[in-house]
Protein backbone atom coordinates (compact mmCIF):
# COMPACT_ATOMS: atom_id res chain seq x y z
CA UNK A 1 0.00 0.00 0.00
CA UNK A 2 2.61 2.18 0.92
CA UNK A 3 4.62 1.70 -2.58
CA UNK A 4 0.99 2.86 -4.09
CA UNK A 5 0.67 6.19 -2.30
CA UNK A 6 4.18 6.70 -2.98
CA UNK A 7 4.09 6.04 -7.04
CA UNK A 8 0.75 8.28 -6.86
CA UNK A 9 2.79 11.18 -5.43
CA UNK A 10 5.15 10.80 -7.56
CA UNK A 11 3.23 10.87 -10.19
CA UNK A 12 1.16 14.07 -9.17
CA UNK A 13 4.57 15.88 -8.60
CA UNK A 14 6.05 14.89 -12.14
CA UNK A 15 2.50 16.28 -13.76
CA UNK A 16 2.45 19.42 -11.70
CA UNK A 17 6.13 19.78 -12.83
CA UNK A 18 5.28 19.39 -16.24
CA UNK A 19 2.17 21.83 -15.90
CA UNK A 20 4.71 24.05 -14.27
CA UNK A 21 6.64 23.83 -17.23
CA UNK A 22 4.28 23.95 -19.73
CA UNK A 23 2.85 27.53 -18.00
CA UNK A 24 5.78 29.43 -17.31
CA UNK A 25 5.50 31.40 -19.86
CA UNK A 26 1.96 31.97 -19.91
CA UNK A 27 2.60 35.96 -17.87
CA UNK A 28 4.83 36.87 -20.56
CA UNK A 29 2.45 36.10 -23.04
CA UNK A 30 -0.29 37.88 -21.46
CA UNK A 31 1.82 40.64 -21.18
CA UNK A 32 3.06 40.64 -24.64
CA UNK A 33 0.20 43.04 -26.38
CA UNK A 34 1.46 45.82 -23.32
CA UNK A 35 4.95 45.66 -24.41
CA UNK A 36 4.53 45.82 -28.12
CA UNK A 37 2.52 48.83 -27.72
CA UNK A 38 5.21 50.40 -25.07
CA UNK A 39 7.57 49.41 -27.93
CA UNK A 40 5.69 51.27 -30.58
CA UNK A 41 4.54 54.27 -28.96
CA UNK A 42 7.39 54.91 -26.39
CA UNK A 43 10.92 52.80 -26.97
CA UNK A 44 11.08 53.10 -31.17
CA UNK A 45 10.28 56.95 -31.37
CA UNK A 46 12.66 57.50 -28.28
CA UNK A 47 15.59 55.91 -30.11
CA UNK A 48 14.50 57.03 -33.55
CA UNK A 49 14.79 60.57 -32.17
CA UNK A 50 18.59 60.16 -30.76
CA UNK A 51 19.06 58.50 -34.50
CA UNK A 52 17.67 61.34 -35.85
CA UNK A 53 19.16 64.46 -33.66
CA UNK A 54 22.49 63.48 -35.19
CA UNK A 55 21.13 63.92 -39.18
CA UNK A 56 20.41 67.09 -40.74
CA UNK A 57 17.82 67.26 -44.05
CA UNK A 58 19.81 68.45 -47.00
CA UNK A 59 18.53 68.47 -50.76
CA UNK A 60 15.30 66.38 -49.43
CA UNK A 61 18.31 63.83 -47.62
CA UNK A 62 18.91 62.82 -44.05
CA UNK A 63 22.93 63.40 -44.18
CA UNK A 64 24.77 62.18 -40.74
CA UNK A 65 26.43 65.55 -38.56
CA UNK A 66 27.26 63.74 -35.84
CA UNK A 67 26.79 66.66 -32.80
CA UNK A 68 26.70 69.16 -34.63
CA UNK A 69 22.82 69.90 -34.09
CA UNK A 70 24.00 69.95 -30.20
CA UNK A 71 26.83 72.20 -30.61
CA UNK A 72 25.20 74.54 -32.72
CA UNK A 73 22.07 74.72 -29.78
CA UNK A 74 24.35 75.85 -27.01
CA UNK A 75 25.58 78.74 -29.56
CA UNK A 76 22.15 79.57 -30.31
CA UNK A 77 21.17 82.39 -27.96
CA UNK A 78 17.04 81.70 -28.15
CA UNK A 79 17.83 78.42 -27.22
CA UNK A 80 19.43 79.22 -24.36
CA UNK A 81 16.63 82.08 -23.58
CA UNK A 82 14.05 79.47 -24.14
CA UNK A 83 16.22 76.78 -21.22
CA UNK A 84 15.96 79.94 -19.02
CA UNK A 85 12.72 80.43 -19.35
CA UNK A 86 11.46 76.95 -19.19
CA UNK A 87 13.49 77.20 -15.70
CA UNK A 88 11.69 80.01 -14.41
CA UNK A 89 7.83 78.54 -15.55
CA UNK A 90 8.69 75.19 -14.03
CA UNK A 91 9.99 76.32 -10.68
CA UNK A 92 7.29 79.09 -9.97
CA UNK A 93 4.66 75.98 -11.40
CA UNK A 94 6.05 73.08 -8.87
CA UNK A 95 6.13 76.05 -6.04
CA UNK A 96 2.87 77.01 -6.93
CA UNK A 97 0.98 74.20 -7.21
CA UNK A 98 2.42 71.62 -4.75
CA UNK A 99 1.74 74.44 -1.63
CA UNK A 100 -1.50 75.53 -3.19
CA UNK A 101 -2.86 71.74 -3.71
CA UNK A 102 -1.39 71.14 0.05
CA UNK A 103 -3.77 73.69 1.30
CA UNK A 104 -6.19 72.85 0.27
CA UNK A 105 -5.70 69.12 0.97
CA UNK A 106 -5.37 70.67 4.30
CA UNK A 107 -8.45 71.83 3.99
CA UNK A 108 -10.70 69.21 2.95
CA UNK A 109 -8.67 66.76 5.27
CA UNK A 110 -11.19 68.25 8.00
CA UNK A 111 -14.43 66.36 6.36
CA UNK A 112 -16.54 69.48 6.42
CA UNK A 113 -19.63 69.62 4.69
CA UNK A 114 -20.28 69.60 1.06
CA UNK A 115 -16.43 67.78 0.98
CA UNK A 116 -17.34 66.19 -2.21
CA UNK A 117 -19.06 68.96 -3.98
CA UNK A 118 -15.83 71.22 -3.72
CA UNK A 119 -13.81 67.67 -5.10
CA UNK A 120 -15.61 67.79 -8.23
CA UNK A 121 -15.27 71.99 -8.85
CA UNK A 122 -11.83 71.12 -8.36
CA UNK A 123 -11.54 68.59 -10.78
CA UNK A 124 -13.55 70.24 -13.63
CA UNK A 125 -10.27 72.18 -14.51
CA UNK A 126 -8.30 68.99 -14.86
CA UNK A 127 -11.03 67.27 -17.49
CA UNK A 128 -11.13 70.16 -19.69
CA UNK A 129 -8.28 70.08 -22.68
CA UNK A 130 -5.02 72.59 -22.59
CA UNK A 131 -6.44 74.29 -25.45
CA UNK A 132 -10.04 74.86 -24.27
CA UNK A 133 -8.52 75.89 -21.13
CA UNK A 134 -5.74 77.85 -22.77
CA UNK A 135 -8.13 79.80 -24.99
CA UNK A 136 -10.25 80.51 -22.14
CA UNK A 137 -7.57 82.68 -20.40
CA UNK A 138 -6.20 84.10 -23.79
CA UNK A 139 -9.95 85.85 -23.85
CA UNK A 140 -10.19 86.37 -19.78
CA UNK A 141 -7.06 88.89 -20.49
CA UNK A 142 -7.60 90.43 -23.71
CA UNK A 143 -6.90 94.41 -23.63
CA UNK A 144 -10.42 95.42 -24.80
CA UNK A 145 -12.95 93.08 -23.63
CA UNK A 146 -10.95 90.54 -20.92
CA UNK A 147 -13.29 90.34 -18.02
CA UNK A 148 -10.05 89.79 -15.87
CA UNK A 149 -8.35 92.82 -17.36
CA UNK A 150 -11.51 95.03 -16.95
CA UNK A 151 -11.56 93.92 -13.24
CA UNK A 152 -7.93 94.75 -13.27
CA UNK A 153 -7.99 98.00 -15.04
CA UNK A 154 -10.59 98.64 -12.27
CA UNK A 155 -9.36 97.64 -8.75
CA UNK A 156 -5.87 97.20 -9.88
CA UNK A 157 -4.67 99.76 -12.31
CA UNK A 158 -0.94 99.31 -10.94
CA UNK A 159 -0.19 96.49 -13.34
CA UNK A 160 -0.75 97.77 -16.32
CA UNK A 161 -4.20 97.71 -19.03
CA UNK A 162 -2.45 95.30 -21.36
CA UNK A 163 -1.34 92.68 -18.67
CA UNK A 164 -1.25 90.18 -21.90
CA UNK A 165 1.14 91.95 -24.24
CA UNK A 166 4.02 92.64 -21.57
CA UNK A 167 7.02 89.95 -20.85
CA UNK A 168 5.99 88.96 -17.14
CA UNK A 169 2.33 89.55 -17.38
CA UNK A 170 1.99 86.81 -20.18
CA UNK A 171 4.52 84.87 -18.48
CA UNK A 172 2.01 85.07 -15.38
CA UNK A 173 -0.92 84.41 -17.32
CA UNK A 174 0.42 81.30 -18.44
CA UNK A 175 1.65 80.41 -15.12
CA UNK A 176 -1.57 80.63 -13.37
CA UNK A 177 -3.45 78.89 -16.22
CA UNK A 178 -1.09 75.76 -15.66
CA UNK A 179 -1.65 76.53 -11.85
CA UNK A 180 -5.69 75.98 -11.53
CA UNK A 181 -5.52 73.57 -14.48
CA UNK A 182 -2.49 71.02 -12.03
CA UNK A 183 -4.37 72.13 -9.30
CA UNK A 184 -6.95 68.97 -9.00
CA UNK A 185 -3.79 66.53 -9.13
CA UNK A 186 -1.53 67.95 -6.47
CA UNK A 187 -4.88 67.82 -4.55
CA UNK A 188 -5.90 64.43 -4.97
CA UNK A 189 -1.88 63.46 -3.94
CA UNK A 190 -1.78 65.65 -0.99
CA UNK A 191 -5.58 64.36 0.14
CA UNK A 192 -4.77 60.74 -0.48
CA UNK A 193 -1.54 61.22 1.60
CA UNK A 194 -2.72 62.69 4.37
CA UNK A 195 -5.45 60.17 5.01
CA UNK A 196 -2.72 58.17 5.99
CA UNK A 197 -1.46 59.70 8.88
CA UNK A 198 -2.33 58.20 11.70
CA UNK A 199 -4.43 60.67 13.79
CA UNK A 200 -3.14 59.44 16.88
CA UNK A 201 0.21 60.92 16.37
CA UNK A 202 -1.25 64.65 15.55
CA UNK A 203 -3.70 64.22 18.74
CA UNK A 204 -0.52 62.87 20.70
CA UNK A 205 1.61 66.06 19.27
CA UNK A 206 -1.21 68.84 19.67
CA UNK A 207 -1.34 67.39 23.03
CA UNK A 208 2.12 68.07 23.85
CA UNK A 209 1.80 71.52 23.16
CA UNK A 210 2.47 71.57 19.37
CA UNK A 211 0.54 74.39 17.32
CA UNK A 212 -0.78 73.57 13.82
CA UNK A 213 2.21 74.48 12.05
CA UNK A 214 4.00 72.29 14.10
CA UNK A 215 2.22 69.72 13.79
CA UNK A 216 2.52 70.13 10.01
CA UNK A 217 6.14 70.48 9.73
CA UNK A 218 7.27 68.52 12.23
CA UNK A 219 5.05 65.69 12.10
CA UNK A 220 2.70 65.31 9.17
CA UNK A 221 5.26 66.21 6.60
CA UNK A 222 7.86 64.14 7.48
CA UNK A 223 5.69 61.14 7.23
CA UNK A 224 4.47 62.14 3.99
CA UNK A 225 7.46 63.38 2.54
CA UNK A 226 8.00 60.71 0.27
CA UNK A 227 4.78 61.56 -1.67
CA UNK A 228 5.59 65.69 -1.79
CA UNK A 229 8.59 64.35 -3.62
CA UNK A 230 6.89 61.86 -5.94
CA UNK A 231 4.28 65.23 -6.38
CA UNK A 232 7.11 67.31 -7.42
CA UNK A 233 8.80 65.05 -9.53
CA UNK A 234 5.66 64.50 -11.71
CA UNK A 235 4.67 68.20 -11.88
CA UNK A 236 8.32 69.41 -12.38
CA UNK A 237 8.10 66.84 -15.55
CA UNK A 238 4.79 67.91 -16.39
CA UNK A 239 6.02 71.43 -16.46
CA UNK A 240 9.15 71.06 -18.24
CA UNK A 241 7.26 69.22 -21.34
CA UNK A 242 4.11 71.11 -21.42
CA UNK A 243 3.40 73.24 -24.54
CA UNK A 244 -0.68 72.85 -25.07
CA UNK A 245 -1.21 76.11 -22.90
CA UNK A 246 1.79 78.16 -24.52
CA UNK A 247 0.17 77.48 -27.83
CA UNK A 248 -2.80 78.33 -26.84
CA UNK A 249 -2.34 81.26 -25.25
CA UNK A 250 0.71 82.97 -26.04
CA UNK A 251 2.21 81.25 -28.86
CA UNK A 252 5.18 82.00 -27.48
CA UNK A 253 5.27 85.75 -27.15
CA UNK A 254 5.71 88.72 -26.63
CA UNK A 255 8.92 88.63 -28.08
CA UNK A 256 9.87 85.38 -26.92
CA UNK A 257 8.74 85.62 -23.21
CA UNK A 258 6.88 82.57 -22.91
CA UNK A 259 8.41 80.40 -25.34
CA UNK A 260 10.35 77.51 -23.24
CA UNK A 261 12.01 74.60 -24.54
CA UNK A 262 8.94 72.81 -25.26
CA UNK A 263 7.79 75.68 -27.04
CA UNK A 264 11.09 76.27 -29.04
CA UNK A 265 11.34 72.58 -29.86
CA UNK A 266 7.47 72.91 -31.34
CA UNK A 267 8.67 75.94 -33.70
CA UNK A 268 11.83 74.44 -34.94
CA UNK A 269 10.71 70.72 -35.62
CA UNK A 270 7.44 71.26 -37.58
CA UNK A 271 6.88 75.25 -38.08
CA UNK A 272 10.54 75.27 -39.50
CA UNK A 273 10.74 71.88 -40.57
CA UNK A 274 14.19 71.16 -39.33
CA UNK A 275 13.84 67.97 -37.88
CA UNK A 276 17.44 67.17 -36.78
CA UNK A 277 17.64 70.25 -34.89
CA UNK A 278 13.69 69.71 -33.26
CA UNK A 279 15.18 66.13 -32.49
CA UNK A 280 18.30 67.35 -30.68
CA UNK A 281 15.97 69.71 -28.70
CA UNK A 282 13.53 66.30 -27.42
CA UNK A 283 16.84 64.46 -26.99
CA UNK A 284 17.63 67.60 -24.43
CA UNK A 285 14.22 67.49 -22.60
CA UNK A 286 14.88 63.79 -22.27
CA UNK A 287 18.19 63.88 -20.59
CA UNK A 288 16.66 66.72 -18.36
CA UNK A 289 13.47 64.53 -17.28
CA UNK A 290 15.88 61.74 -16.46
CA UNK A 291 18.14 63.39 -14.56
CA UNK A 292 15.71 64.95 -12.71
CA UNK A 293 13.93 61.64 -12.29
CA UNK A 294 17.40 59.91 -10.74
CA UNK A 295 17.68 63.03 -8.82
CA UNK A 296 14.05 62.54 -6.90
CA UNK A 297 14.57 59.14 -6.85
CA UNK A 298 17.75 58.97 -5.07
CA UNK A 299 16.37 61.64 -2.55
CA UNK A 300 13.56 59.05 -1.62
CA UNK A 301 15.97 56.57 -1.37
CA UNK A 302 17.75 58.26 1.01
CA UNK A 303 14.68 59.19 3.40
CA UNK A 304 13.47 55.27 2.79
CA UNK A 305 16.26 54.31 4.42
CA UNK A 306 16.26 56.53 7.38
Amino acid sequence: MSDLVLSARAEVAQRSFSGGRKYRWLPFWLLLPSLLVLLALQVYPTLYSIYLSTTRVRRGEFMHVGLANFERLLRTPSFLESLRTSLAYSVTYVLLTVSSGMMLALLLNRRFKFTGFYLVIIFIPWVISEVVAGTMWRWLFQPTYGLLQSWINMYMPFLGDRLYTTAGGALAIVVAAAVWRGLAFTTLLSLGALQTVPQEIVESASLDGANRFQRFFHVILPLIRPTVLVMVLLTSIQSINSVGLIVSITRGGPGGATRTAAYYLLQVGWEQGDFGTGAAISVILFAINVTLTIAYLSIIGRHRDW
